[in-house]
């Protein structure tokens, strides 16, 4: 009959510790679990360090609340100006009416510097070429040549850029530029704008 390992005594913790000075530095979570205001000899620092791993918790946490409060402030405000945008297309009776209104009304997202639509002719056609070779959508960053193509030298950080009309026969560029290097990138939902872009290339379509 086997027996059960005697447990351990508090030497043997004590003994642990001393040759494992960093295990507690290291498992910080085992110190929120622990009753440590027992004012024992080494008690007052444990139970400092349990505080300061709480305190620092909480301002974890309350960073991430007030990150995903203003996300979601921000894409409230984005979603009604999509919304808004959508509604005024109807109205638009040539090309220059629909650029307007998508430039005044989208560039009033706090992260969108820029909105235009541009008309599309032979000296973007590299640029079509280079980047909507997969899809007729490109978020990232464009080389200095290509932003002041399309946005007249204005020093924007990242852009999303969507291909208007057949591939073989673009009618528009639909471009957004950002002073913020991480607003525009692949991994970026499209969810507002592709909504928009529907409804543009039927507006374009019905005006052509």
């Amino acid at each position: 009959m086997s027996h059960n390992q005697d447990p351990m005594s508090a030497h043997d913790v004590m003994a642990f510790l001393q040759k494992n000075p960093n295990f507690l530095l290291e498992h910080p979570y085992l110190l929120l679990d622990m009753n440590l205001h027992v004012q024992h000899h080494g008690a007052p620092n444990l139970a400092l360090m349990q505080q300061r791993v709480l305190r620092d918790e909480n301002t974890k946490l309350k960073k991430q609340i007030d990150s995903m409060v203003d996300s979601a402030r921000e894409n409230e405000l984005i979603f009604k100006l999509f919304s808004d945008c959508q509604r005024a297309l109807w109205y638009c009776n040539n090309f220059q009416e629909l650029a307007d209104i998508l430039a005044d009304t989208l560039s009033q997202s706090p992260k969108i510097s820029v909105c235009q639509l541009i008309p599309y002719d032979v000296t973007l056609e590299e640029l079509v070429t280079r980047r909507f070779n997969k899809l007729a959508r490109y978020l990232g960053r464009l080389d200095l040549q290509e932003q002041k193509l399309l946005f007249s030298g204005f020093a924007c950080q990242s852009v999303a850029l969507y291909l208007l009309g057949p591939s073989d026969k673009p009618t528009a560029i639909l471009a957004f530029a950002s002073d913020c290097a991480d607003h525009f990138s692949p991994n970026n939902g499209n969810l507002f704008v592709n909504e928009l872009v529907s409804s543009l290339q039927m507006r374009l379509k019905e005006l052509a």
